[in-house]
Parts: structure tokens; sequence; C-alpha cells
């Protein structure tokens, strides 16, 4: 069983954990980090106040680097990392 944990790296950002990966969250982007060299991609799951609900791709694999910020626009209400064929975390609710 893979558990999620919280972490603040910032007091404008939170990162989260679902076994060697990673998500990370500010009130209005998100962005993925692929930590396990076993070709499942890796992706945050993103739901925002005004309903939206929008994924971001790490996008370059488990080479070492955080995937790009993505958001649109509206506050993030609450995130999770999901991996290929795997599952997903626990979600964090973004204060």
């Amino acid at each position: 069983m893979l558990i999620g944990v919280a972490t603040t790296t910032s007091a404008s950002a939170v990162v989260i954990s679902y076994g060697s990966n990673r998500g990370e969250a500010t009130s209005t982007q998100a962005r993925a980090y692929d930590g396990e060299y076993d070709n499942n991609g890796v992706y945050v799951d993103v739901y925002t106040l005004n309903g939206g609900h929008y994924s971001v791709w790490d996008g370059n694999g488990s080479e070492g680097n955080w995937g790009p910020w993505s958001g649109n626009g509206s506050r993030i209400t609450k995130f999770r990392v999901c991996e290929d064929r795997t599952g997903c975390g626990s979600w964090a609710y973004n204060p």
C-alpha cells in the first residue's frame, strides 16, 4: 500500500507523494515528478474552485526532473498523484 504524505516546500506550495512519485501545487498551478523507472507515466489529478478538473503530466519520464507547471487560472482545491496502471494516492486539500 502506498501512502501520500503532504509536506510544505515553501509558504505557497504543497508537495505530496505516491511511492517515489511526487506532485506539487501552488494556489493555481501544479506539476508532477516521476521518481520510478518503471514505464508508468505519472500525473497530478487536479480539481479547482470553479469546478474544473484537469491533469498535469510529468512529460519527461523518470529522467530526474519535475515536469512543467500548469494551471487553468482557478484556485486549486484538491490534488493527488497518479501513476498509469497502478492507481492514485490520497487527495491533498490545498489551503
